[in-house]
């Protein structure tokens, strides 16, 4: 999935505020409007990507690598709206900025080929599909310079930011660290992808199982040095990383017996949390701390689940929760090699009729639906139990082997909780972050709006 967002410095719209409200909502309306336009942009640039790779060797510019042209100037923090330290005070030099054409940022771990160039397909092609965006970019910043000076603020920058990594920046700048910035870890990425399903916005109630019995210490493939665990723990905090304050998160450790984590007394009830900055950041460091141990019971592991989910329901119910909805949309996402070895006497048709009846009972208990992604870590083999789990509950299911970034593993799970986003009834929708500091060491906040292939049918992200 691909996003666009235009970005304000927060100090310049607190000053507006106290100007007038007729200025603060002129400021809104012309963000949201831009931020619209340029989707619309990237959007026509995907009908035409299959050209794009002509015309793109050497034309765009790399953060660290690449030298910008005649054009680029020296503005002042006034200017600009950012001060970067390694340049003074930012009264008068702020570092050099080129207006005539745009920044590529990509993680250093896809920078692999010559002169930091990608070599992963899809990196290429969003590097050479957003390209032409170049153009309107650099018109609209000029052609609102009036607008934008009448209010007495900074001119926004324009970004893209995609599910590839990739990141195009406007204007351009060099960068103080080269390949550190990756737009999916930003708090932006977060409040740009809220869930839906159906033709309404409703926060994410997402259970995550962790499978941490001792086959899981073995390495992902005979070519990898990465274990099944340690890949893992990559793709789990990825999406832990998309979460919003909004939405709800449990996330299960399992082997021998099944674990809350983030739970320091393991006494029932157990409920799902919301996702706080501070609840996910500390999920976050107990997954990086797990190891394995043991061997792999899924039954106590989905009944503790399940439990967990019923019991959760019930109790937002009973409090009138505010976020709790009239239809809930629950997302189990299930990490195993698929690999079980209790109870004794288990096969594989037991356990799968143990996980269908499971989730029919917590369908049955409202309008609720659960939707099951299963990954297979290791293993590409489709007679195996988490595929005929997915098939039993119409769910999701993805075999890991190589070849796929734990950062992308989860895609579909983003891509049905986003697919909607992409109808008629949110073709205006734009998400405004909550302030956070950018890597500038600035307080900011970002406008964003999604990006479809609105050339298929329902929207696709591309």
């Amino acid at each position: 999935m691909k996003y666009v967002k235009l970005i304000l410095i927060l100090s310049a719209v607190l000053h507006i505020a106290r100007a007038g409200e007729e200025e603060l909502e002129a400021l809104i309306f012309r963000l949201n409007s831009d931020v619209i336009e340029l989707r619309n942009e990237v959007e026509s640039s995907i009908a035409t990507r299959c050209d794009s790779i002509r015309g793109c060797l050497k034309s765009s510019y790399d953060e660290c690598q690449s030298a910008y042209t005649e054009l680029q100037s020296c503005p002042s923090e006034s200017e600009l709206g950012i001060v970067f330290t390694v340049c003074g005070a930012g009264s008068r030099c702020n570092g050099l900025i080129d207006y005539s054409v745009s920044t590529v940022r990509i993680p250093e771990n896809l920078a692999q080929g010559p002169d930091r160039n990608p070599t992963n397909p899809a990196v290429i092609e969003d590097v050479c599909m957003t390209l032409p965006t170049q153009r309107w970019m650099v018109k609209k910043y000029w052609e609102e310079k009036t607008f934008w000076s009448s209010l007495g603020v900074a001119r926004p920058q324009m970004y893209f930011g995609s599910d590839t990594g990739v990141f195009r920046i406007y204007p351009a700048r060099q960068s103080e660290e080269c390949g550190k910035y990756d737009p999916r870890t930003r708090p932006w990425y977060q409040a740009a992808l809220p869930s839906t399903i159906s033709n309404a916005v409703k926060p994410r109630r997402v259970i995550i199982m962790l499978d941490t019995s001792r086959s899981m210490g073995e390495k992902l493939n005979a070519r990898s040095e990465q274990t099944k665990l340690s890949y893992m723990k990559q793709s789990v905090i990825a999406v832990l990383n998309t979460l919003s304050p909004n939405d709800s998160i449990a996330v299960i450790r399992f082997a021998e017996i099944p674990r809350l984590v983030n739970r320091p007394s393991q006494v029932p009830p157990y409920l799902w949390e919301k996702a706080s900055k501070a609840t996910v950041a500390n999920i976050i460091d107990i997954v990086n701390a797990l190891e394995v141990n043991g061997r792999s019971n899924w039954n106590d592991a989905f009944g503790f689940a399940f439990n967990l989910i019923n019991n959760s329901l019930e109790s937002n119910a009973a409090i009138g929760d505010e976020s709790y909805c009239d239809l809930e949309n629950i997302a189990v996402l299930f990490f195993s090699d698929g690999e079980y070895n209790l109870p004794a006497g288990a096969t594989d048709e037991s356990v799968v009729s143990f996980v269908s009846a499971k989730v029919t009972e917590t369908e049955n208990m409202g309008d609720n639906h659960v939707h099951m992604f299963l990954y297979t870590l290791g293993h590409n083999d489709p007679s195996g139990v988490e595929k005929k789990i997915s098939c039993a509950v119409d769910g999701y299911w993805k075999p890991v082997l190589q070849g796929t970034s734990p950062v992308n593993v989860t895609n579909g799970y983003q891509t049905l909780f986003s697919t909607p986003l992409g109808t008629d009834a949110f073709y205006n929708y734009t998400t405004w972050s909550n302030p956070y500091n950018f890597t500038s060491g600035r307080l900011g906040y970002t406008v964003s709006s999604l990006v479809y292939d609105r050339n298929v049918e329902p929207p696709r992200f591309e």
